[in-house]
């Protein structure tokens, strides 16, 4: 399989646990890309969308090989791209995703607010999705339960809640969970 692995506004392919996933996965024989997304200089839904296109062309995609796994702002970039591919992939993994608005500290809230105003078609999206699957800390400083429940309904997504998680970013350098899950449902 192909894994589009993507970071969230302000972040790095580098960061959090996207290079140790990434190495778990290719141990594993698989294929993974962790593109740079244009953050936060020309930050919008249009170059994201563009940049998430263009790397998982990079890896032969989008087919029903290619699996995301997308932090933060990355799952509605995702859902965004998944809105006008018209072909399905394997499945999304989206760690604490959202698709509204709430009150980040300067500068998020000017980044992430286009992608949140867009007006999405959940039917598209969810036809070429294919399995979802959405995490969230039960302590997510951002995320509350309540907006990763609203964002697991919109994708059709299991909700999977970590105790402790916070934000499931820059406090975890390791994801086993994640990796268990990857590796259960996609029978890996």
């Amino acid at each position: 399989m192909k894994f589009v692995i993507l970071h969230g506004t302000m972040g790095s392919p580098e960061g959090n646990w996207f290079p140790w996933l990434a190495k778990e996965l290719e141990k594993l024989g698989h294929e993974t890309i962790r593109p740079q997304l244009p953050t936060p200089e020309g930050q919008n839904p249009e170059e994201w969308v563009k940049a998430i296109s263009k790397a998982v062309e990079d890896v032969g995609g989008p087919d029903e090989e290619t699996v995301f796994v997308a932090h933060s702002m990355s799952p509605l970039a995702v859902c965004m791209y998944l809105e006008k591919i018209g072909r399905k992939v394997r499945a999304c993994f989206f760690v604490s995703g959202f698709a509204e608005r709430f009150n980040w500290p300067k500068p998020f809230p000017e980044l992430n607010n286009p992608f949140v105003d867009s007006n999405l078609d959940w039917g598209k999206i969810n036809e070429n999705s294919g399995d979802a699957f959405c995490f969230v800390g039960d302590d997510d400083p951002y995320v509350t339960l309540e907006m990763a429940n609203h964002f697991a309904d919109l994708t059709k997504g299991k909700l999977i809640i970590v105790p402790k998680g916070g934000h499931l970013g820059s406090a975890f350098k390791t994801f086993p969970l994640l990796l268990e899950t990857i590796r259960k449902e996609l029978k890996i």
